[in-house]
């Protein structure tokens, strides 16, 4: 029975999975599991939207089922599309609207250094994986996190939100501004990230100016306490 319980059926940009309308659910699961399992070879890192048919299912048993393919797969469920919109057009139109939104999330994380005359703009927080040398700019509508040295000119909360904050491994920024407030270093000798310490500190405004603490659990519970 387990070997008819689920029928799969693809397109270039989906998958329609037949299911028994019959058996018990955990039944159905263990089914979906050993199916899924089998067929890793063939559907390999697929990215697919997911048509589940032949029986009602709650929104709990989806996801379960969901899960079950992931665990017994390296497939990558985008979306779920309703039976009566499973037309390979909108399926298409479903994948990319996912990729899309998946991009949209990928680009709160920025992978690298910038380097003097680069400039990243954004309208969200923004975590940087890298550096940001003299002469590179950063605005953000959100936070911003570096995860390496601050040495050009941030930007945070530029849409006028002044509860924003910048933080860094290495703060040694030329220019920092938050909402209106703004300060800008005195001019040093350009260095090496390296030669800079270690040292976590956060930039965010309190009274009326901005103040710039090094990261510990009193910072950080002084940052949350502002109204």
């Amino acid at each position: 029975m387990k070997s008819s319980a689920v029928i799969l059926k693809s397109n270039p940009h989906g998958l329609i999975v037949n299911l028994s309308p019959d058996l018990p659910f955990e039944e159905l699961l263990a089914a979906v599991e050993d199916k899924f399992r089998t067929s890793a070879d063939f559907f390999k890192h697929a990215k697919l939207a997911l048509t589940f048919r032949g029986r009602s299912l709650t929104k709990e048993q989806e996801l379960q089922l969901v899960e079950a393919i992931a665990q017994n797969s390296t497939i990558q469920v985008l979306c779920i599309v309703d039976e009566d919109r499973e037309s390979a057009e909108y399926y298409r139109e479903a994948v990319l609207h996912s990729l899309e939104k998946k991009k949209e999330e990928e680009e709160l994380f920025y992978r690298g250094t910038l380097t003097a005359g680069h400039s990243l703009e954004v309208e969200t927080s923004i975590v940087i994986l890298g550096d940001v040398n003299p002469g590179a700019s950063v605005v953000s509508k959100g936070n911003i996190v570096i995860l390496g040295c601050c040495m050009g000119n941030v930007s945070a909360g530029a849409g006028g939100d002044a509860n924003c904050f910048i933080a860094a491994m290495t703060m040694k920024p030329a220019l920092v501004r938050i909402g209106g407030f703004s300060a800008r270093s005195a001019i040093v000798k350009k260095k090496d990230p390296g030669d800079y310490p270690i040292d976590p500190k956060i930039v965010f405004a309190k009274d009326n100016h901005l103040q710039m603490k090094s990261i510990t659990n009193e910072t950080m519970c002084e940052y949350l306490a502002q109204p």
